[in-house]
C-alpha cells in the first residue's frame, strides 16, 4: 500500500518535494494557505482543517516558509505523524558528498564560487537550495560521485532531523529574521544546526572573525577549520593582500587583487570557499582560475550603468542590515540609498550608528518604512524621505547631486515581491525606463 505525504507550500521547495515523492511512489497531497497552483499528480487539501488535511497522512513535509509554530505541525505531532523539512527529504534520497553553506550574508556567493572551483577542477557539481533551485527536485537524479553544494537558510535548517553534510560552512551571523526566530539566540541556534549530525570524519569551516560563529567550535564533533581576514588560522587567512591556506604546512593561493569579485566582504567569502576547496583536495591552479574568473551572482552589488553621471547599483539581494552597510561602505563617492521592504521586526538603531557619512540621502519605501524612521537618530547628516513605491523612490534618487544611486533594501521583499530576484528585476526595469526618459 502506497504511503501518503502532505506537502505544505507549493513554491519552489514544496513543488520540488512533491516531484521527488511522486517519482518515488508516494501518494502526494498539498496544502497551501495562499491557494497556489497544485502540482500535477497531487491532491489539493488547501483550506481544510488540520484534522481533514492530515487524514491518512504518513509524512508531513514543510516548505521553508512554514513556521515551526504552525497549527498543522502541532496537530501532526500530536497524531504521531512524522514532520520533516524539504531539505531533510532531499537528503534522504541524495547520493554523494554535500557541501552545506549557511550564514546571514554571502551564502549564494560562496555556494556559487565553490561550484565554480569544482568546475575548474573537472568535478561534477550542483548548486542547490536557498538560491532558488530545490534540493528535493534534483536529489534522486544526481549521480554518485557528484558534489552537491547546498545553500541553507535558517528556515531550512530549523526542520532538519538526520541531515548530514561532509563539509559544513558557517560564514557569519548577524541579527536577522526576528519575525520568525524571536531572538538572536534562537536565530544563531538555527544556523548551528548545520553541524548537528556531523561526525569526527566530517569537516566544519567557521569564520574566526565572527565571535558567535567561532564559539560553535566547542559543540562540533567534526574536524574544525577556520577562515579569517585578521588572524593566521588553521585554514585560510589573509596576510599582506595575499591568501594563504595552512594545515600541515602553509600554501600561497592567490593575491586579493586577482579576485574578480570586489569588496572586503568578498575577500572573506573567497577565503571560505578556498578553505572548503583545499579540504576537498582541489589543486591550487583550479582554485586560482576560479577566483580570477568568478563573477558575483545577479543583484549582489550589480552595476546597472551610469545615468546623468550617476553610477547605479542594484543590490536587491541585501536582505539584512549588515549586507546594506557593506554595500554602502563599498561605494566610492557620495551616495543616495534606496532601502526598505518587508518588516522583520528588526531594530535599525545599529544601522544608523554604522551608516557611512558618504550616504547623503536616504529614500525609504516598503512596509517597514515607519519602523526605520522611528529608529533614526534625532540628529543626522543625511536627508530622509519616505515614498510609496520603488518607482517614485528611484525617480527621486536622480534629483540630487550624489555620485551613486544604490538600491540596497536591507530586508526581505515579501511585502511586495515574491523574492529578491523579482524585486531586483523590478528595479532593473525601472532604471531602464528612467534611463530612456533621460536620453
Amino acid at each position: 500500500m502506497r504511503k501518503t505525504a502532505l506537502v505544505m507550500g507549493t513554491g519552489i521547495s514544496g513543488s520540488g518535494a512533491a516531484e521527488l515523492l511522486l517519482r518515488n511512489g508516494w501518494r502526494v497531497c498539498v496544502f497551501d494557505s495562499a491557494g497556489a497552483n497544485v502540482p500535477d499528480g497531487c491532491e489539493d487539501r488547501s483550506f481544510l482543517s488540520p484534522e481533514l488535511a492530515l487524514k491518512g497522512v504518513d509524512l508531513l513535509v514543510l516548505s521553508p516558509g512554514v513556521p515551526m509554530t504552525d497549527d498543522m505541525i502541532a496537530y501532526a505531532r500530536l497524531c504521531g505523524t512524522e514532520v520533516i523539512g524539504e531539505v531533510e527529504l532531499g537528503y534522504r534520497y541524495s547520493r554523494g558528498d554535500i557541501v552545506a553553506v549557511t550564514g546571514t550574508n554571502g551564502k549564494t556567493t560562496v555556494t556559487m564560487l565553490i561550484k565554480k572551483i569544482l568546475e575548474c577542477a573537472g568535478i561534477k557539481s550542483y548548486a542547490l537550495g536557498n538560491l532558488g533551485a530545490s534540493f528535493s527536485a534534483a536529489a534522486d537524479k544526481i549521480e554518485e560521485g557528484a558534489v552537491v553544494v547546498l545553500e541553507l537558510s535558517s528556515f531550512q535548517l530549523e526542520s532538519i532531523a538526520d541531515f548530514r553534510s561532509k563539509y559544513a560552512i558557517c560564514l557569519n551571523i548577524t541579527p536577522d529574521h526576528y519575525e520568525r526566530h524571536g531572538s538572536f539566540a534562537e536565530y544563531a541556534e538555527a544556523k548551528r544546526k548545520i553541524f548537528l549530525n556531523q561526525k569526527n570524519d566530517d569537516i566544519a569551516v567557521l569564520n574566526y572573525d565572527d565571535a558567535t560563529v567561532r564559539e560553535f567550535e566547542q559543540d562540533i564533533a567534526s574536524a574544525v577549520y577556520f577562515f579569517s581576514t585578521e588572524q593566521k588560522v588553521k585554514g585560510s587567512y589573509l596576510e599582506g593582500g595575499r591568501i594563504y591556506f595552512a594545515d600541515r604546512g602553509v600554501e600561497y593561493i592567490a593575491a586579493t587583487d586577482e579576485l574578480r569579485i570586489k569588496g572586503e566582504h568578498n575577500i572573506a567569502n573567497a577565503l571560505a570557499a578556498v578553505t572548503a576547496a583545499k579540504l576537498m583536495g582541489v589543486d591550487n591552479v583550479a582554485i586560482r582560475t576560479a577566483l580570477r574568473t568568478f563573477s558575483a551572482p545577479r543583484f549582489r552589488m550589480q552595476y546597472c550603468g551610469t545615468i546623468e553621471g550617476k553610477r547605479v547599483y542594484n543590490d536587491s539581494k541585501a536582505t539584512n542590515i549588515d549586507s546594506t552597510l557593506k554595500a554602502c561602505a563599498a561605494m566610492k563617492g557620495d551616495t543616495v540609498l534606496i532601502m526598505g521592504g518587508y518588516d522583520k521586526g528588526i531594530s535599525y538603531e545599529r544601522f544608523f550608528a554604522k551608516l557611512p557619512s558618504s550616504v547623503k540621502r536616504l529614500i525609504v519605501t516598503g512596509d517597514n518604512a515607519e519602523s526605520i524612521k522611528e529608529d533614526m537618530p534625532a540628529e543626522h547628516a543625511f536627508t530622509f524621505e519616505i515614498l510609496p513605491s520603488l518607482y517614485l523612490a528611484a525617480v527621486k534618487a536622480f534629483e540630487g547631486e550624489e555620485d551613486n544611486v544604490l538600491f540596497s533594501p536591507s530586508t526581505s521583499s515579501f511585502d511586495r515581491y515574491s523574492d529578491f530576484e523579482e524585486r531586483g528585476e523590478a528595479f532593473d526595469c525601472i532604471i531602464r525606463a528612467i534611463g530612456c526618459g533621460k536620453n
